[in-house]
């Protein structure tokens, strides 16, 4: 995994807490909500990893199994996410479901390409080599279906191209964080009122 993706994945939380930092929250407002099966979010990013690391495994699960990587890396996102969100308060449980629905659209586009197609144009805009196909990416052509799902979005400084859904993810991802930081402040209890020295 290359510091560029590295860095896309890390700054929406990042951002998420110096928000919820500046906006009164604190970190221990995670301390109010329950989280379950965090071993999935670990298995997702294993998965990740192999897919970058292990061409083995990839190719096993790609050429054997028929089934794109990217694909089993959103599964136990999507899993983490029904299992947590019930639980979960209203403002938070939308922005959930933004990255839930984030990671369905990139898992939907992935599914029906194989890849998540690129468009070149979009590529080279970010200071990439248009046409390259690589263990994740195709270059999108007229075969590819919902190109516009695909990644589209270039990020010049990070020299990226990201998805609409990767935006989805982004977003929910940071306003989760934010959300829950501030339910610290709104846990803390109430000082009584001050007695004044005339009253009994």
């Amino acid at each position: 995994m290359s510091i560029r993706t590295l860095v896309l994945i890390l700054a929406p939380p990042l951002a998420g807490v110096l928000i919820g930092y500046l906006a009164g929250g604190r970190l221990a407002g995670f301390r109010t909500i329950r989280l379950t099966g965090l071993w999935l979010l670990w298995l997702a990013a294993l998965v990740q990893a192999a897919q970058y690391y292990l061409p083995a495994v990839r190719e096993f699960v790609e050429d054997r199994l028929g089934v794109p990587m990217l694909v089993v890396v959103f599964a136990p996102v999507l899993i983490w996410l029904a299992l947590n969100l019930p639980r979960w308060p209203v403002a938070i449980r939308i922005a959930g479901a933004v990255i839930a629905l984030g990671a369905a659209l990139n898992g939907l586009v992935i599914a029906l390409n194989g890849r998540m197609p690129y468009a070149p144009a979009m590529a080279e805009a970010a200071g990439l080599r248009p046409g390259v196909t690589t263990p994740k990416n195709e270059p999108a052509d007229a075969a590819t279906r919902l190109p516009f799902l695909g990644d589209t979005i270039p990020v010049p400084p990070l020299r990226k191209v990201v998805s609409p859904g990767d935006v989805l993810i982004s977003g929910g991802s940071c306003a989760v964080v934010v959300l829950v930081m501030r339910r610290h402040r709104r846990e803390q209890p109430t000082a009584p009122p001050t007695r004044t020295g005339g009253e009994p």
